[in-house]
């Protein structure tokens, strides 16, 4: 009788360790889905620091901007939302650098706000992932031309999280 005991324990771990398996695999192929549909859906933008920069943007996106280059007209403020993985290390805190970029000139922007902090509520909790946003102003004494915006967020110790950049064109 013991021998029977011991057989039906061994069948209800195996199908527990079998149904524990599969759970984690669908919750990841659930994820995995749902970046890849935030990927679709991003705006085209190049990831300018590779391996340098510590965390992958899965989407973006420029308030009225569906086709890139974006366009931009000077003296406006442009909201710029970005959802990224922090491999789970809670970020709460983005230094930004932007800088305009015309024919290898480049020109700060301003940006606000800055730094994006519990302050500011511009960091938030998405899923597995991390999402800020943050506004661009577009002076309004930059040329009208198309060029690129080059976009770092760094930490507090100044370590590059993300990088990207997005071909633009300022217009009037």
């Amino acid at each position: 009788m013991r021998g029977y005991f011991v057989y039906y324990l061994k069948i209800l771990w195996a199908i527990f360790v079998v149904h524990e398996t599969a759970a984690n695999a669908m919750r990841i192929s659930r994820n995995d889905a749902y970046k890849k549909l935030l990927s679709l859906r991003s705006l085209p933008f190049e990831d300018c620091a590779g391996s340098s920069s510590l965390y992958h943007v899965n989407y973006l996106n420029i308030e009225s901007c569906t086709k890139v280059p974006c366009s931009m007209a000077r003296d406006s403020t442009v909201k710029v939302t970005v959802l990224f993985d922090d491999n789970g290390n809670g970020v709460s805190f983005l230094k930004h650098e932007v800088r305009w970029v015309f024919t290898y000139v480049k020109t700060e922007a301003a940006i606000s706000p800055d730094p994006c902090d519990g302050d500011h509520n511009c960091i938030l909790n998405v899923n597995d992932s991390k999402s800020y946003w943050a506004n661009i102003y577009v002076n309004p004494t930059l040329p009208v031309m198309k060029g690129s915006m080059l976009w770092e967020a760094k930490d507090e110790k100044n370590q590059n999280l993300i990088c990207f950049e997005v071909p633009v064109v300022i217009t009037t």
